[in-house]
């Protein structure tokens, strides 16, 4: 049987959590995939926690949320 074994830089490793403020009700997590070829590091999932009460209702709504208010290293095209 063939073993395949993946390159050392191609593992996706647990990145920042960054928590929804005290008191949020309705809190949806939102995992981005964050990789950044000049780092030599391995790519990371980091997680959001937004509010939906204080975000639109759609998903790019809640990506614009957290490039202006929790990361703005964020980047992303519409």
């Amino acid at each position: 049987m063939a073993e395949f074994k993946l390159p050392a830089n191609s593992i996706v490793g647990s990145g920042k959590t960054y928590h929804a403020p005290t008191g949020a009700k309705r809190v949806r997590s939102f995992q981005i995939y964050r990789w950044d070829p000049d780092s030599g590091q391995n790519p990371r999932l980091d997680t959001y926690d937004i509010d939906l009460d204080a975000c639109g209702p759609m998903v790019l709504d809640a990506l614009i949320k957290i490039k202006n208010e929790i990361d703005p290293t964020l980047t992303f095209r519409r």
